[in-house]
């Protein structure tokens, strides 16, 4: 049986209210070997029913994560923030992690997550970052612009290689050192930016500051992250 694996998506506030999520990410799912089910937001009742049926959670990126969650103001550079969406994945990857379902975060995702573990984001890294690079890529989606260098024996070095392997970026916040109890820094960017986060045990629980689902059909390497998630699933 395939793992069933909950993906999180937007909302869209202007014109009929609706959720909405990019194909992408439900394709590098069922590519790998799951099956998608997308998750609409409910209540902590409903986090514990559905958590009972998922095998892998699936943080997808979007807008910006509110800084009250991390008990900061909001920056100038503060972009659209989404108050039910913060709330919902929140609770939801905090109980993913405590039953041991595995976890993938992409983008915003992987800040949701970094921030449910206990960490604080920089909310804006051209105005607050020195000698940053550009993170906001221009460009297609699937063009990688930047190198990230993966720590060694790291479980991302496993899917992706050691070294310096070349990204996609479309983000203007970035997780914030120090990195919370139960995580490690896996990769990094030229100026230093956090750019993955995994569990520091043995539990399946990664972000990554990219959107590989967009780079399947340029980079073996990124249908590699989606394969060993599912993987992971396939397990619980």
């Amino acid at each position: 049986m395939r793992p069933l694996i909950g993906i999180t998506c937007s909302s869209e506030v202007e014109g009929p209210a609706s959720y909405k999520l990019s194909k992408g990410y439900v394709n590098a799912i069922t590519r790998t070997g799951g099956e998608a089910i997308i998750l609409p937001y409910t209540d902590d009742k409903g986090i514990r029913n559905i958590i009972g049926i998922l095998d892998g959670v699936f943080l997808s990126g979007g807008y910006d994560v509110d800084p009250f969650h991390y008990n900061d103001r909001p920056n100038c550079a503060l972009g659209r923030i989404e108050p039910d969406r913060d709330r919902f994945e929140l609770s939801l990857v905090r109980a993913a992690i405590r039953f041991h379902i595995p976890v993938l975060g992409v983008c915003r995702g992987m800040q949701v997550l970094y921030v449910a573990m206990g960490g604080m984001l920089i909310q804006d890294i051209s105005s607050q970052v020195k000698g940053a690079i550009k993170h906001m890529q221009e460009g297609p989606r699937s063009y990688p612009s930047h190198n990230v260098t993966v720590m060694r024996d790291s479980k991302l070095s496993g899917m992706v290689g050691v070294g310096e392997i070349r990204v996609n970026s479309f983000h203007h916040q970035a997780v914030k050192e120090p990195v919370p109890d139960g995580l490690i820094a896996s990769a990094h960017a030229p100026d230093g930016i956090i750019e993955a986060i995994e569990s520091d045990g043995d539990k399946f629980v990664l972000g990554v500051q990219w959107h590989p689902e967009t780079m399947f059909n340029i980079s073996p390497a990124m249908v590699e992250i989606f394969a060993a998630f599912v993987a992971e699933a396939a397990l619980t």
